[in-house]
């Protein structure tokens, strides 16, 4: 599993996909995570993913025996034990501010800085909405 080759670029700009979508299945992935890829994508939650490699590779266990040890490090080669979590903030966090951003600048577009307060909160009535 490897992050997308543009995930940089895409990370300035603030138009990061979904945690999920931030990485592609190397070929050989589906060895170990078959149940969770459906058309040669992540198909869950990323964190549940991981959660779940995390206990059926018994990634944070001590004593293994040498065939799960050996398993556990070619796991911990193939996905990005450590850095998803990372990844999946900043998406996250893009994804949220996208939406914030949006609704902000929809609202500065209703309003003018003289507007008094009764006048303001009416935006904000149920019938308002962002769509229009």
């Amino acid at each position: 599993m490897k992050l997308i080759p543009n995930f940089a670029e895409l990370l300035h700009e603030i138009k990061l996909p979904s945690a999920e979508n931030c990485f592609f299945i190397e070929e050989g992935d589906e060895k170990y995570i078959e149940k969770w890829i459906k058309s040669g994508e992540i198909s869950c939650d990323l964190e549940k993913l991981f959660e779940w490699i995390n206990v059926e590779y018994k990634l944070k266990k001590k004593n293994l025996n040498p065939e799960e040890r050996q398993l556990a490090e070619d796991v911990k080669k193939r996905f990005p034990i450590d850095q998803w979590r990372v990844i999946k903030i900043f998406s996250d966090h893009q994804r949220k501010y996208r939406y914030y951003k949006k609704a902000i600048e929809d609202v500065k577009s209703r309003t003018t800085p003289r507007m008094n307060e009764q006048t303001l909160m009416t935006i904000f009535s149920p019938g308002w909405s962002t769509n229009t």
